[in-house]
């Protein structure tokens, strides 16, 4: 197939965009499926009482030894309270806006009873995770632009001289 013209260019450019689209859409409503444990799709389903669930989002309220997170679960704000779960943080203060993914047992009313494992992010690790990742784009923008030029009239990359 030859890609002498810029239309044929241009339709194959979004015939890939429209693929790599629906690959990510595909992705996103079927990655719970290959999950070890259930999330919130069954949780908001069949609702697993005394089973293992993997769980995360925002920590919202801190009650002592427990705490609160809030998930957007596509476009439904789901809230888990979480029970005795001091003796399984270590080494790390847990405050509002942090995000935690754990894995526990579930109980009644949207509750984990038992946390088995948890992994905390802190707000400031994740801005700080948003901001290194923007400079790391900057600085191959800034490469790309460097040794390549965007040819308009054949609407292709041509390398700088």
């Amino acid at each position: 197939m030859s890609l002498k013209t810029s239309k044929k260019r241009i339709s194959v450019g979004i015939l890939l965009i429209i693929i790599l689209m629906g690959l990510c859409i595909h992705y996103a409503y079927e990655y719970e499926k290959h999950l070890k444990h259930p999330s919130y799709g069954a949780i908001l389903s069949d609702y697993p009482q005394g089973e293992v669930v993997n769980v995360g989002g925002t920590v919202t309220h801190i009650y002592g030894d427990s705490f609160q997170i809030e998930e957007n679960y596509h476009g439904q704000i789901v809230s888990m309270n979480t029970l005795n779960s001091s003796t399984i943080i270590k080494n790390h203060t847990l405050s509002p806006k942090d995000k935690v993914s754990m894995v526990g047992v579930l109980g009644p009313d949207n509750q984990i009873v038992s946390v088995q494992e948890i992994d905390v992010t802190d707000y400031t690790a994740y801005i700080l995770l948003l901001f290194r990742s923007f400079l790391a784009l900057a600085f191959l923008i800034y490469i790309f632009n460097r040794y390549w030029h965007f040819n308009l009239e054949n609407f292709q990359f041509r390398r700088r001289k």
